[in-house]
């Protein structure tokens, strides 16, 4: 597949395309395209393009449309609510977050959420890194930071809610009917896991306790494994 770059969905209808400002730069400076070579763009919303370029200046490349596409969006959708972690953990599970196939992610402030600030832009700004390098078309929507109480009153929007917790009883694996769902819901806890007080509040709300197995996994890893199993699971891969 060729190397992406994002650009604004108004200019994905066109057949000569210029692309310039921050990805332009990083496909000049850091990948050192050259003219001839095949690129890919992509709007962000599943539409993507493919051409030659045709040119190279110091800040910008245009290209010539000879292939066009669009990535569906799966059957069943995963939204994945990522307890906020601290430091790079937060970075590092949006990033696996995206390769594994995330949909939509929200933040929330769990109890024994250290990093409790709210970051959207940066956190976008890693979503997107990760789409690019995961050649994804579609990027991933965040959605706004919000609290337990917020969290466990969205549940009507899904069809199925999961709460990832090492001392359930029952595995994901034993999930049944995840395959008719349209709209899936995962709760991922903070370093140090959920407290028995919000286990049970999500529980009541709604939401079915799993574990993902005997291993402890790091909450900023958890939520990717479980999507991955889910797109498994669901025939989204």
């Amino acid at each position: 597949m060729y190397t992406l770059f994002f650009i604004a969905p108004h200019e994905i209808k066109k057949d000569d395309i210029t692309v310039d400002g921050t990805e332009a730069r990083h496909a000049i400076s850091v990948l050192r395209v050259r003219t001839g070579e095949i690129i890919r763009l992509a709007d962000g919303l599943g539409n993507w393009v493919e051409g030659e370029i045709n040119s190279v200046a110091k800040d910008s490349l245009t290209i010539s449309v000879s292939n066009r596409g669009i990535d569906r969006a799966n059957a069943t959708s995963i939204t994945t609510a990522q307890a906020l972690l601290k430091g790079d953990n937060q970075k590092a599970a949006l990033d696996q977050l995206v390769q594994s196939g995330v949909d939509s992610i929200i933040p929330w402030r769990a109890f024994r959420s250290i990093g409790a600030a709210d970051k959207s832009e940066k956190w976008q700004e890693a979503i997107r890194a990760a789409a690019k390098q995961s050649r994804r078309s579609r990027i991933p929507i965040l959605l706004p930071k919000v609290e337990l109480h917020e969290l466990s009153k969205s549940f009507n929007r899904y069809d199925k809610v999961i709460a990832l917790h090492e001392g359930a009883s029952s595995k994901l694996t034993t999930i049944t009917g995840l395959e008719k769902c349209r709209e899936v819901l995962v709760i991922v806890g903070p370093e140090g896991g959920l407290t028995d007080d919000e286990l049970t509040a999500l529980t009541t709300a709604g939401a079915q306790a799993v574990s993902l197995g005997d291993p402890v996994i790091r909450a900023d890893l958890a939520g990717a494994l479980a999507i991955a199993a889910i797109n498994a699971l669901t025939g989204n891969w």
